[in-house]
């Protein structure tokens, strides 16, 4: 007998109607109510699809007119404050788009949410953060303010902010922000550095700009740095050029520090499983044994 796999909705036809008349009238607590009632024990919240639906509503609701920024930022504050996880991702994948109503406010709202207990809603926060920094480039020089932000959830929200200059003409300020995490000790910002933005995001919309950052990086002496270089193949980006990867890869599997040495032999692994000739003739002419 095959198990069913579990509904991306958990909002019934009527529920959806009566969250499109309750989001004509901006009536956000009720809405709200609504999601709290469908949450799962995953994150504590409801499903990904419901929460969007009930953003998407809201969007439409508020519109592109005059004064459409104030209140996405009125709505936005009012649930970015509320006690439910629901409320704070629906309000700041909102409040985001109130920024030029009220800056600092919105910048505020953005990073206390960026810092909440919530995993979940940490991760709306910081798509939150790539959205108000692609629309307001000059952003920039407070992301490289923040980098520094005593809380690793705020820094890694930032760090996820470089996405929002991932094109070839605007890439140098994404390395940049890059580059101010790259000796961070902190467990969650480094998993998030190197498999994810380095490697998945900027590696594989920019690889040539990408290597040409490696490139420079393997050459410090910094554990973390090389392990975040190591780690950027860890993924797609490596399987879609195991050739270039292997290149950066020999030069840090010579190094003496052990974690450097695993994350580069765990990069190779990933490797093998795509190319295993191509690893496995790698590690013969360089005398590397790889574990399974």
């Amino acid at each position: 007998m095959t198990q069913k796999k579990p509904k991306d909705s958990s909002l019934s036809e009527s529920r959806k109607s009566l969250i499109r008349r309750l989001a004509k009238n901006f009536e956000t607590e009720q809405i709200i109510g609504i999601l709290d009632s469908v949450s799962t024990p995953h994150a504590g919240t409801a499903k990904t699809k419901d929460k969007r639906f009930v953003i998407r509503e809201l969007e439409n609701a508020i519109g592109e007119g005059a004064d459409s920024r104030r209140l996405f930022y009125k709505f936005g504050k009012r649930l970015c404050t509320a006690e439910s996880g629901n409320a704070k991702e629906v309000g700041v994948s909102l409040v985001w788009r109130g920024y030029s109503e009220s800056p600092e406010n919105v910048m505020n709202l953005i990073l206390k949410t960026a810092d909440d207990n919530n995993w979940e809603v940490r991760e709306y926060a910081a798509s939150a953060l790539i959205r108000v920094v692609a629309g307001n480039p000059e952003l920039y020089h407070e992301m490289l303010r923040l980098a520094s932000h005593n809380s690793e959830n705020v820094r890694r929200a930032v760090l996820f902010s470089a996405l929002a200059f991932r094109n070839v003409k605007e890439c140098p300020k994404g390395f940049k922000i890059i580059s101010l995490f790259l000796s961070d000790s902190s467990v969650y910002v480094r998993r998030n550095l190197g498999p994810f933005i380095l490697g998945s995001h900027f590696g594989n919309a920019l690889p040539l700009q990408t290597f040409e950052f490696l490139k420079k990086i393997i050459k410090s002496d910094d554990r973390y740095v090389l392990w975040n270089a190591a780690m950027s193949f860890n993924n797609s980006f490596g399987r879609r050029n195991p050739d270039e990867a292997m290149e950066v890869l020999k030069c840090l599997l010579v190094n003496e520090d052990r974690f450097v040495k695993n994350a580069a032999k765990s990069s190779l692994r990933h490797l093998s499983h795509r190319h295993p000739d191509a690893v496995r003739k790698f590690c013969k002419a360089n005398g590397i044994t790889l574990k399974k």
